[in-house]
C-alpha cells in the first residue's frame, strides 16, 4: 500500500471510528454533560463575555480556558443552546479532529523516523482506533482538542529540529500557544519541545529556531493574559483555578480527585437496557451522582465567604485550606501523591466511568504496549522519542502531585502508541518515508 493511500486510510478511519461512536452511544442527548464549558458558551452569546458562576461568585471568569468554551459558543450558534443538536456537530467536529490528530502523529514519526514506514501506520493505527481516544470525541471536553494540539507541538518541535526554518519555528509556536489557551497544564510539553529543537539543530543553532517558536506562544497568549489582569486587578496565567483544583485533590475529605465516592454510585452503574448506549447512559448517571467534592466539603458559609472575594483569591484561599489540612497529617500528602500515580498510571477508582471492561482492557493494553516497545526499540530510536518522554513524565508528575483524573491521561495516550509501534523500528530492513498529508511541505 502506498504510504499517502496509507496515510489517508488511517485519517480516515479515525474520523469514522469517532463518527460511529458518537450515533451509536448518543452522548450528545444526555442531559448536564456541558459543565463549565457550556455555561461559559450560554454568557458569551448572551452578552455576559466570558462569564460563569464560580465558588459563589457570578461574573466574569477565568476559571477555564478561552478556546474551547468559545468552540462551544459557535456550535450553539448554529445549533441552538445546549441542543442536542448543537452538542452533535461539536461532537462530529471533534471526530474530524481526530483525524488531524492521527496525521499529527504520522507527521511526528515521519521526524523521528522517517525511515520506519510501519513504525509510523502502526502509530497511527493506535491513535485511530484506541478506545479512550475515540470516546473522547463524544464528549464536551476540551481533552480531545487539546491532545492533538500537543501531538502538533510536539510534531512541529521536532520538525524545527530538522529544518531550523523560521516559518516551521513560528508554526511550532502557534501551536504552543493555542495548546496553552486550550489547556494551560500541557504547556508542560514545553522542556520536550524544546529538546526536540536541540537534538536536531544542536548547540547554539537551535536558540533562534527556539526563541522564534517561544516569542508567537508568548504573542499568542498574551492578549488573554492582559485581559485576565484587566478584570481581575492581578496577573493570572490563563486560568484562575489552580488553588481551587489542589483543594479538591487534597483537602481533608479528599480522595485525591475532585469526585465524591458514594455508595449510590454502584447502583446507577447497573444499564437499563442493553446495548452501548443503554451501558453508555448508565456511565453517564454514575458519573453524576458521584458529584463533585465541592458538594459535600463546602458549606453555606464557605460560598458566603468566597463570593466575597475576586476569583484568584477564592482559590488562593481554597490551597491555603488544603495546606491547613496537610499540614494537619503530615504522611497524609505522599500518600495521596502515590494514590494518583497509581490512578493515572492504572484507574482513577473514584471515577465511575474507569469501571467499563473495554476502557481496563484497552488502558491497561496500551501501558503493557508501550513498555514492551520501549523496551524492544533501538536506542537510538529511544533517544529520538527523548522529548515524548519528558513531556509524557512532566505531565504524570505533575497530576500526582495535584489532582488526578481519567481525562488527563488521554493526551499521553497517543505517544504511548508511539512507544508501543516503536517496537518494529527493529524489523525489516529501512524503508520508503512515511508521507503526511496535512502540515507544511518539506
Amino acid at each position: 500500500m502506498p504510504d499517502r493511500r496509507a496515510t489517508w486510510f488511517l485519517i480516515v478511519l479515525a474520523i469514522a471510528l469517532r463518527a460511529a461512536a458518537i450515533l451509536v452511544l448518543q452522548s450528545h442527548t444526555v442531559p448536564r454533560s456541558t459543565y463549565e464549558h457550556g455555561e461559559i458558551a450560554e454568557n458569551l452569546l448572551s452578552g455576559r463575555g466570558f462569564s460563569v458562576k464560580f465558588l459563589g461568585a457570578d461574573g466574569p471568569t477565568s476559571q477555564q480556558a478561552p478556546i474551547y468554551p468559545a468552540i462551544l459558543a459557535v456550535a450553539y450558534a448554529v445549533g441552538g443552546i445546549e441542543s442536542p443538536r448543537a452538542l452533535f456537530l461539536l461532537q462530529m467536529a471533534q471526530a474530524i479532529l481526530g483525524g488531524v490528530l492521527v496525521a499529527g502523529v504520522l507527521a511526528m514519526v515521519r521526524e523521528i523516523a522517517p525511515d520506519r514506514r510501519w513504525f509510523a501506520i502502526l502509530a497511527g493505527l493506535i491513535s485511530a482506533v484506541h478506545p479512550t481516544l475515540v470516546y473522547a470525541a463524544t464528549h464536551v471536553q476540551v481533552v480531545a482538542l487539546a491532545t492533538t494540539l500537543l501531538v502538533w507541538t510536539l510534531a512541529l518541535a521536532y520538525r524545527v529540529g530538522r529544518t531550523g526554518r523560521a516559518g516551521d519555528a513560528v508554526a511550532a509556536g502557534l501551536a504552543l500557544g493555542l495548546l496553552v489557551l486550550t489547556d494551560p497544564i500541557l504547556g508542560l510539553v514545553t522542556p520536550g519541545a524544546v529538546w526536540a529543537v536541540a537534538m536536531g539543530q544542536g548547540g547554539r543553532k537551535a536558540i533562534r529556531p527556539a526563541a522564534i517558536a517561544a516569542l508567537t506562544a508568548f504573542f499568542c497568549v498574551t492578549p488573554w493574559i492582559v485581559r485576565n489582569a484587566t478584570i481581575h486587578g492581578e496577573f493570572v496565567f490563563i486560568k484562575s483555578s489552580f488553588g481551587y483544583a489542589f483543594w479538591q485533590g487534597n483537602c481533608a475529605l479528599s480522595e485525591g480527585t475532585d469526585k465524591v465516592v458514594r455508595a449510590s454510585v454502584e447502583k446507577k452503574l447497573t444499564p437499563r437496557g442493553s446495548g452501548l448506549q443503554a451501558a453508555n447512559r448508565a456511565l453517564w448517571e454514575a458519573r453524576h451522582e458521584a458529584g463533585y467534592l465541592d458538594d459535600i466539603a463546602l458549606t453555606k458559609a464557605d460560598y458566603h465567604e468566597l463570593s466575597r472575594l475576586s476569583e484568584p483569591a477564592r482559590s488562593r484561599l481554597l490551597f491555603r485550606r488544603a495546606l491547613d489540612d496537610l499540614r494537619a497529617d503530615p504522611w497524609r500528602y505522599p500518600t495521596l501523591c502515590l494514590r494518583r500515580l497509581r490512578y493515572f498510571i492504572l484507574f482513577d477508582e473514584t471515577n465511575p466511568k474507569t469501571r467499563s471492561l473495554i476502557y481496563r482492557v484497552a488502558h491497561i493494553g496500551l501501558t503493557i504496549a508501550a513498555v514492551i516497545g520501549l523496551i524492544l526499540t533501538t536506542p537510538s530510536l529511544r533517544r529520538r522519542m527523548g522529548p515524548t518522554l519528558l513531556t509524557a513524565g512532566l505531565i504524570a508528575l505533575f497530576h500526582a502531585m495535584t489532582i488526578v483524573s481519567a481525562r488527563f491521561h488521554v493526551p499521553i495516550e497517543p505517544l504511548m502508541g508511539l512507544w508501543a509501534a516503536s517496537a518494529v523500528g527493529r524489523l525489516g530492513p529501512p524503508d520508503s518515508r512515511i508521507s503526511c498529508p496535512i502540515g507544511p511541505p518539506d
